[in-house]
């Protein structure tokens, strides 16, 4: 019979309808039946697992999770789970914990009268809007807050009570260079020696909220011409020895000792005595200082030497080719910086670096200060008059971006006062002016004087300009500054500059850059200063254009500096030519994928041309760095040859650095040493380290030799000790460790750490281990395995906690484990449902390349 496939349609509609009209609903969650999970076993062995009837729900205890709010990452915190009345299980936040995740406890009226450690229950019920997240497979818990219940500018500031002042430790960082330079004279065949020895420490203590800081600086040079005797050289030098701590309270720090003052107002100046001053470090929004980078042209291997204030602050060796310096210390580094470049030939260069404060500017209310008393402490004269004075500086934020900021400076003798201005031009840039007085009594007569000074500043981050620094300034000519006052009358130190005494009339420094997108960029930073009664002007200039193509880079450089000449200082010109080819462009091999092509020339203002070609490039994790390189020049009628080879090695440890260079011609040879680093005393011994920063950590995890510190490249010394060098002070730093380069016997009970260091602490970050054979156990009991799902406990003598849960074929992963112990295993609340396992591992050997030993174990019932 055929059916009408319309009317058959039409019919089940019809039928369907009438169905779902006459029957009530009915609604039921899903169940899965645990006694599935033991299919030919006996219902007694069923596991009890109620608690994950409800998808997405969570089983009541304390967990481990990586707590995280509005996307902020606050690392692994211990949090209680318990069932609220519903017995719907959340976590418990108490008013403590929400006010160390910035929330404003103490201004919110639903928090008021709470027990600081009682749960506040459900927080969305507390404040409006706010979401708890709980991620079980990935234990992360997610807080996300409306910005009303947060604390002013929380995200960017730490609670003060979470400062941690650190260990008592001794700290030290050493720099240690030494060369030496052979030469033959072409004009009679002597033998000219040269040989240097620079070393550096930079030393402290730490106690409680007290730092001690010193530096020690030790040079040795000697020299022989030819048959006559050895002329030998050597200075050792303390500086900067100073006693200081933070003052929470009043957001300042408090220092005594040798230093020098802030350059904000005035110019910075050295003394031994005691300074008192704001630190925004502090502050929820930090203006973090910063230190000048240096960049120049080595034509070989060259000695780099930076001094300040008479005083060598920084020397180092640098490869042939540009070179740029941006690890100079931070601290006490206001002024102007000398930089002598001397080359393997032995031939000198010198110039000065500009470091200028930018503009000084502070939001509306905020409130800079500095209040200094002790003698002036120069270096640049063999003696000074080394005046007792006070010095007093204000910096205060006005509304409509305004500015102002003064001070004074007295002394026997000498008085100065400076008034000043800051402006924020809005998108025009930042602009400063102020003028300084001066009153001075010198060779018994009373100088009066002013000096003006304008300062700019200005991103243009559309256009990709930025710049930097622009100054000038201008002095009358009976305008003198604290050192003109110190310094007049007395002789230069040997080596100094010669127009280092002179009175300056006007100075003025640039430093601009421009981002040029796929074309490259280009830099340009100066200064040009001339003086009263000398005629004589000192222009220093560095510009240069950097641009790459297909994996290739290329430079064009210009500069002018001082050479230093049979005793004169001419002017020197230089520009020069580099561009570098990487070996990927030819092979795809990885053996040459970090090796690469150098080439350079320059030409000078006496026509003089060298170039330089060679291979460098890096190896072992980038640890080793390397490269050769061959030069000409067209003066080979000097003393020197016309060809220059040059080696250099250098290696990179979480220990430290450490390098050789080796210059070589026809008639001289060159060989120089270069060794960086820090060490740390603690109570559990000595560890070393890269050089340490103003605050760093000591990562402690027992036992676990080698592992890999997710911070910088460091790895855990022999004791499971490491330093991280860099943190930044008063803000939360995560520390963290590798688990894949964990020893195979070493287990994490937790991976990540945060700390938040006070300035110069040394912060302790310790991850517990747990040290221990890993197992794959097969848990047996009367015939059948352990069920499914079974929570498999250690028994702990010392109670910790060791546990894993069953998975197929009743087989438990556990890592941690003795030789010999006893497990217990659960799975469900009544009497019948544990047992217990007693293995031993003493007669399993794990597979080869594989560290998990596999056993069988019989698991009885408790009687």
């Amino acid at each position: 019979m055929r059916v009408d496939r319309k009317k058959m349609t039409f019919l089940l509609l019809m039928i369907s309808s009438a169905l779902s009209v006459g029957t009530p609903v009915a609604t039921a969650r899903d169940y899965f039946d645990p006694a599935l999970l033991s299919l030919g076993g006996s219902l007694h062995t069923v596991t009890d697992l109620s608690a994950f009837e409800t998808a997405g729900s969570t089983p009541a205890g304390t967990y481990r999770v990586s707590l995280r709010v509005n996307q902020r990452d606050y690392g692994e915190v211990d949090i209680v789970f318990s069932a609220d009345k519903q017995g719907e299980v959340k976590p418990e936040l108490t008013p403590d914990l929400l006010s160390t995740l910035g929330v404003n406890t103490s201004a919110l009226p639903a928090f008021a009268g709470r027990p600081l450690h009682q749960s506040v229950g459900d927080l969305t019920a507390l404040i409006p809007d706010a979401r708890v997240t709980f991620d079980f497979p990935q234990q992360r818990l997610e807080l996300s807050i409306p910005q009303v219940a947060l604390k002013p500018s929380a995200a960017q500031t730490t609670d003060p009570s979470q400062w941690d002042q650190g260990m008592s430790a001794l700290l030290l960082n050493y720099t240690f260079n030494a060369g030496q330079r052979r030469q033959t004279l072409s004009t009679d065949g002597a033998t000219n020696e040269n040989s240097n020895v620079f070393l550096g420490l930079r030393g402290g203590l730490n106690w409680q909220a007290w730092r001690l800081r010193s530096d020690m600086t030790y040079t040795r040079n000697e020299n022989r011409d030819g048959s006559s005797d050895r002329q030998r050289f050597q200075t050792n030098r303390f500086s900067n020895t100073a006693l200081q701590r933070d003052i929470q309270s009043w957001r300042s720090d408090l220092l005594m000792g040798e230093s020098q003052s802030g350059n904000d107002v005035f110019d910075s100046i050295p003394f031994r005595g005691v300074k008192l001053n704001s630190n925004e470090e502090m502050l929820p929004v930090s203006l973090r200082g910063f230190a000048p980078e240096i960049s120049g042209i080595a034509q070989s291997n060259a000695r780099i030497t930076v001094s300040q204030n008479g005083n060598v602050v920084y020397q180092t060796y640098v490869a042939p080719g540009p070179f740029r310096i941006t690890d100079l210390y931070q601290t006490g580094l206001g002024g102007n910086l000398t930089v002598t470049v001397t080359e393997a030939d032995g031939s000198v260069r010198t110039w000065q670096q500009a470091f200028s404060a930018l503009p000084v500017m502070q939001r509306p209310g905020g409130l800079k200060y500095e209040v200094t008393s002790g003698r002036y402490n120069g270096g640049i004269t063999t003696r000074s008059r080394e005046v007792q004075f006070a010095l007093g500086t204000l910096i205060y934020g006005l509304p409509h971006n305004i500015t102002l900021y003064g001070g004074g400076l007295l002394a026997e003798k000498y008085l100065a006062t400076v008034l000043g201005s800051g402006l924020s031009l809005g998108h025009f840039g930042a602009l400063s002016a102020d003028v300084t007085v001066s009153n001075a009594e010198l060779d018994e007569q009373t100088q009066r004087g002013q000096s003006y000074r304008i300062r700019y500043a200005k991103s243009l981050l559309t256009t990709g300009t930025s710049v930097d620094l622009t100054a000038y300034r201008y002095s009358t000519q009976h305008y003198a500054s604290f050192a003109d006052f110190n310094n007049s009358g007395y002789t230069l130190r040997a080596g100094e500059r010669p127009w280092a005494l002179a009175r300056q009339r006007s100075d003025f420094q640039v430093r601009v850059s421009q981002q040029l997108g796929q074309y490259g960029s280009l830099f340009v930073s100066g200064a040009r200063s001339d003086y009263w009664g000398d005629e004589q002007t000192n222009n220093t200039l560095s510009a240069g254009y950097n641009t790459g193509w297909r994996g290739m880079s290329f430079g064009l450089a210009y500069s002018i500096d001082r050479r230093h000449s049979e005793g004169e200082w001419p002017t020197n010109r230089q520009l020069a030519f580099n561009m570098q080819v990487p070996f990927s462009l030819l092979s795809s091999a990885s053996a040459v994928s970090r090796s690469y092509a150098n080439y350079q020339m320059s030409r000078d203002n006496q026509g003089r041309v060298r170039q330089q070609a060679g291979i460098s490039g890096t190896a072992a994790q980038e640890r080793l760095s390397y490269s050769v390189t061959q030069s000409w020049n067209n003066h080979s009628q000097s003393s020197n040859d016309s060809t220059v080879r040059n080696l250099n090695l250098g290696w990179q440890s979480h220990q430290g650095t450490a390098s050789v260079g080796y210059s070589q011609s026809h008639q001289f040879n060159a060989f120089n040493v270069n060794a960086n680093g820090g060490m740390l005393v603690h109570a559990n011994g000595l560890t070393l380290s890269q050089p340490l920063g103003a605050s760093s950590a000591l990562i402690s995890a027992p036992n676990a030799a080698g592992v890999q510190v997710m911070n910088g490249g460091i790895r855990t010394d022999s004791k499971g000790f490491a330093v991280v060098p860099y943190l930044s002070a008063y803000q939360n730093n995560t520390l963290s460790l590798n688990p894949a380069t964990l020893p195979d016997d070493v287990d994490l009970s937790r991976n990540s750490a945060n700390v938040i260091p006070t300035k110069g602490a040394i912060v302790a970050a310790t991850f517990a281990t747990r040290t221990g054979y890993q197992a794959l156990i097969s848990l047996v009991r009367t015939g059948e395995t352990v069920p499914f799902g079974s929570l498999v406990t250690l028994n702990h003598p010392a109670g910790e906690v060791n546990s894993g849960i069953v998975g197929d074929a009743g087989q438990v992963y556990l890592s941690g484990l003795p030789e010999r112990g006893v497990l217990t295993a659960s799975w469900g609340r009544e009497a019948g449902q544990q047992c217990q396992a007693t293995f031993d591992l003493s007669t399993t050997q794990p597979p080869t390349h594989n560290p998990v030993r596999m056993l069988t174990a019989r698991c009885q019932e408790e009687s």
